[in-house]
């Protein structure tokens, strides 16, 4: 994969926990969440993980069964994100997210070599529009966020979309994804996919051994 990275015409990246380091916020708002409704959550960050880059729902099951009764008041979990949400808006404006470690400079890389680049990400734009520090623009032609497809990730809408705007085939594609649900929506793209995760991440998320995966995005870069 390192010899034939530039070999693609197409690049497309998922951004929480991929490009920028949002997911300790994402956890610290559910815990957060749940003690304003009278629930402590005790999961390190490691846990959190192998449970919300599996799926929404498995995700949603596993906090009803860590916190029982917290299911009586929110029937639907997605009232229960929603609250989740507007916890991790606020924390997003007092920490604004930096980039994870080798991503900037992987962006730098393949813009001096000028390949086309996207986001494809199950955030809101609004989410996305706030990163103004991050200055997107200089990178990607398209961002993809959930509010121009249906179906979030594992689902392939959000490839499918960019791949039609950007106008290159799935086989042309590289997409980079942090996620187990990442990886899937990628491949039932059509498209090549590396994951970006820690093997923590890979055994508990049981993650095929043939993957091609790295732990950062510096195991990509050139050397010089």
């Amino acid at each position: 994969m390192k010899k034939n990275l530039l070999e693609f015409n197409a690049y497309l990246f998922d951004l929480d926990g991929t490009l920028i380091d949002t997911e300790p916020l994402h956890h610290h708002a559910w815990m957060l969440t749940l003690e304003n409704h009278g629930f402590k959550l005790d999961w390190d960050f490691d846990t959190y993980l192998s449970h919300a880059l599996l799926s929404r729902p498995h995700l949603f099951k596993q906090i009803f069964l860590a916190c029982p009764g917290l299911e009586h008041q929110f029937s639907d979990p997605e009232l229960l994100r929603q609250k989740k949400i507007g916890v991790f808006e606020q924390l997003l404006m007092e920490r604004p997210p930096s980039w994870m470690p080798g991503a900037l400079e992987m962006l730098d890389w393949l813009n001096k070599h000028h390949k086309a680049m996207a986001i494809v990400t199950n955030s809101p734009r609004r989410h996305v529009a706030g990163y103004t520090h991050l200055n997107f623009g200089q990178f990607f032609q398209h961002i993809i966020t959930i509010d121009e497809f249906k179906h979030p990730k594992p689902d392939p809408a959000g490839y499918n979309l960019a791949l039609k705007q950007m106008g290159h085939s799935a086989t042309e594609a590289l997409v980079f994804e942090d996620s187990l649900k990442g990886v899937q929506s990628g491949i039932h793209a059509g498209a090549n996919v590396v994951l970006i995760a820690t093997e923590h991440y890979k055994k508990v998320a049981k993650v095929d051994p043939l993957q091609f995966s790295v732990s950062s995005f510096k195991e990509l870069l050139p050397l010089n």
